[in-house]
């Protein structure tokens, strides 16, 4: 059986340097390269820790995510946590704030930890990266709510396309046809599927698309307020807006009222999330809302079926979103 000393020699690098590469460390490319060939050269199986738990399991699973304080992200943990339990299982919460640095070192950690499976919100790492901090752990992984292109795992998604294509469309069966949209960054999936959404919608009903009713930034409270100022400077304003995460309607909605805009008479707001807020205003805001229990539920399900044997293709689920409340538009 190979060891590290062995692949170290075979790489042309220190055992400490492969040690480093198998913690997810930080290495120049070419030694990266060296450490992945040897590897698979000798057929090196690391961590004997890891090997052990197929014997016996750690009985943990890793949820990593962005953060846990946002609504979405807090219901779909519980309902994860709560179905994992019921088999017997605990879960290790770990939120890396939309920092790519702590993405990878929060990755790394749990990978190397002894977890069964991991439950991933991704957001800003590479397929590449993905799988030089987890190749040589064969830990059964399923991607929740964003997905990493070219990583093949078992995923729940939300259609989130259609979702916002109905919203701008309710908005332009009532008359609009400025509609602004506040998403977050570009580079996050559900940001750039929730924004092609809006581009459709706009499309198929005969709206020219305008850059400067367009606002991308983080998915923050800032953003939904900073937009909503902008927007409002223009001399042509825009008559709508949609936005496409819970921090940013929240901003919106609090810039609106401390400006004095009245929602809906002077200005239609669609929102996303943040059902519980925005159904109780005095006229409920019309939101996107997210299954978010059915999405905890199906994504533990999935892991669960791979920790008990089953080596399928990695399976895609998209869930149907809803307007709430119903017929507010």
């Amino acid at each position: 059986m190979a060891t590290i000393k062995d692949v170290a020699r075979m790489a042309g690098v220190s055992a400490s340097t492969v040690s480093k590469y198998i913690n997810g460390g930080h290495l120049r490319q070419e030694n990266v390269e060296s450490i992945r060939n040897a590897i698979d050269a000798l057929d090196y199986r690391v961590n004997p820790f890891a090997r052990s738990l197929k014997a016996q399991r750690s009985r943990s699973i890793g949820i990593l995510l962005p953060d846990i304080s946002a609504p979405f992200y807090g219901s779909v943990v519980m309902a994860l946590d709560k179905c994992f339990r019921e088999h017997g299982y605990h879960t290790l919460i770990s939120c890396y704030g939309s920092n790519h640095g702590l993405e990878r070192d929060n990755l790394s950690f749990l990978i190397t930890n002894g977890i069964d499976g991991l439950i991933y919100i991704p957001e800003d790492l590479s397929a590449d990266e993905f799988y030089e901090l987890t190749g040589n752990f064969s830990i059964p992984t399923v991607q929740v709510d964003r997905i990493i292109q070219g990583v093949a795992s078992d995923a729940v998604l939300v259609n989130n396309t259609d979702a916002v294509y109905q919203a701008v469309s309710l908005l332009v069966q009532r008359g609009h046809r400025r509609i602004a949209a506040i998403t977050g960054p570009k580079s996050v999936f559900t940001a750039k599927e929730r924004l092609v959404g809006y581009l459709r919608a706009l499309s198929d009903h005969g709206i020219l698309y305008d850059d400067a009713l367009v606002i991308s930034d983080e998915n923050d409270f800032a953003t939904g307020y900073r937009g909503f100022e902008a927007l409002m400077a223009q001399l042509d304003r825009p008559t709508a807006i949609f936005t496409t995460n819970y921090d940013i309607t929240i901003g919106l909605v609090t810039a609106a009222r401390e400006q004095g805009v009245r929602i809906p008479e002077d200005l239609d707001i669609f929102g996303f999330d943040c059902v519980e807020i925005c159904t109780m205003m005095k006229t409920p805001l019309p939101v996107v809302h997210q299954p978010e229990q059915e999405i905890g539920q199906t994504a533990a399900g999935y892991l669960i079926d791979r920790l008990e044997g089953y080596g399928g293709l990695p399976r895609t689920t998209r869930l149907e979103c809803r307007i709430e409340p119903s017929g507010t538009i």
